[in-house]
């Protein structure tokens, strides 16, 4: 193979949000990074080569070399799996890059396996489209495919570094599994991308010692509904689960709004719109807080749609809409925010505090007379447990007969 054709930029940045303010992340040092075409290591882009090898390559030796740019032309390029490195910035605007057909359960497009003491170099994807071609991959419906993500992020929980990543610009559709899926020990900003018929999530979250911010996504999907998960179950370093996620100007047009974390965590999310069900908050010892915030919520089924232990969650200028939306379980009636403060799985809570904060209560038009609905539906709970609902402000709507329902 020919020597590669290596270019030169001047110095440039990107930034990024992080506690409101405008961080500058220095991507290109003083003494300038190598750029290269994916091309000049033999991939086509054609739609029908294979280009995995070709990619491979590329990565590996800009990596060698210090890091750069690895730009990819427009095209298709066929990709089974390559394993991502640091310092690198992978460019690929207009270019798309498709899973073969029929691969396997562990087969991750865009993959990594950072360890360190220290933080990685940065890591920036953008302006991709990734096509998981999930028509011709075989059965995934019931999870048979559910490892097989998109993007794989992820460090070495026995070692303190973080993997740094930066992704925008990005669409992410046709996948049997995650969009994007973050596990142990990252640290990544997300920008400006889109998850389209993406099966398990078009963002989705799963390990501790985590952070993720969150900017401008939107998901949807006829085929397979996306939305986002973050179910933390897999302890990063320090055997913590705990995370912080900041969420800001989310469009979620079809798929769930599923978060669940534990252990002092924080989830802070800001105009986000869930236009379909289900909605579900897990908030064990973590504090939550939403603003300016619209939610559809469906049938209360005693999992889907519900806000189980709110140990420090506060929404605020929200709006939740009862709709009639059905989920595969059986259900006895419609809230709003159906409110667990315990669950005899768990050890009882104490002290919890649920705030409603100027929020209205709405009833869908597609809501029966003979539907039973609720605004706030609270679950059985002891008076000694000191556990507060407080709702400052807002508007019920009318239409709910009993506003708020009490167990006893």
């Amino acid at each position: 193979m020919s020597k590669p054709q290596v270019y030169f930029l001047a110095n440039k940045s990107i930034t990024s949000k992080n506690d409101n303010k405008l961080h500058s992340i220095k991507i290109l040092d003083e003494d300038k990074k190598k750029i290269v075409s994916v091309k000049s290591f033999g991939a086509k882009g054609d739609g029908a080569t294979d280009d995995t090898h070709a990619i491979q390559k590329a990565i590996n030796t800009i990596h060698r070399q210090g890091g750069g740019v690895i730009l990819f032309p427009q095209g298709v390029y066929i990709v089974t799996s390559v394993i991502l490195k640091d310092n690198i910035i992978y460019q690929g605007y207009r270019a798309t890059i498709k899973r073969p057909d029929k691969q396997e359960k562990w087969t991750r497009t865009f993959t990594t396996n950072y360890a360190g003491q220290e933080n990685s170099q940065p890591l920036i994807i953008r302006g991709f489209t990734f096509d998981g071609n999930s028509q011709n991959q075989g059965d995934y419906k019931k999870y048979e495919l559910e490892q097989a993500h998109l993007i794989f992020l992820t460090a070495d929980p026995k070692f303190p570094g973080k993997l740094q990543v930066f992704i925008e610009d990005c669409i992410l559709k046709n996948g049997v599994a995650d969009g994007i899926s973050v596990y142990t020990n990252v640290d990544v900003k997300i920008n400006n991308c889109q998850a389209i018929d993406v099966f398990r999530g078009g963002f989705v979250l799963t390990g501790g010692n985590s952070s993720a911010e969150v900017y401008n996504l939107t998901t949807k999907g006829k085929i397979d509904p996306t939305g986002i998960d973050i179910e933390v179950d897999g302890r990063g370093y320090g055997e913590t689960l705990k995370v912080n996620v900041k969420l800001d100007n989310l469009n979620l047009i079809d798929g769930d709004f599923d978060i669940a974390v534990d252990e002092g965590s924080t989830v802070i999310g800001n105009n986000i719109v869930s236009s379909n069900a289900p909605f579900y908050i897990f908030s064990l010892n973590s504090k939550m807080k939403f603003t300016n915030s619209k939610f559809k919520i469906g049938a209360a089924d005693t999992y889907i749609n519900r806000i189980l232990f709110p140990h420090d969650v506060t929404f605020k200028n929200c709006q939740f809409t009862v709709t009639k939306k059905m989920t595969d379980r059986s259900y006895d009636f419609f809230a709003g925010a159906d409110i667990w403060w315990q669950h005899p799985s768990f050890k009882t809570q104490k002290k919890q505090l649920l705030v409603f904060d100027n929020c209205d209560f709405i009833v869908d038009k597609n809501i029966q007379k003979t539907d039973k609905i609720y605004a706030i539906y609270l679950r059985e709970d002891q008076k000694s447990n000191n556990n507060r609902l407080i709702i400052r402000g807002g508007n019920i709507s009318p239409e709910f007969l009993v506003p708020i329902f009490i167990e006893m």
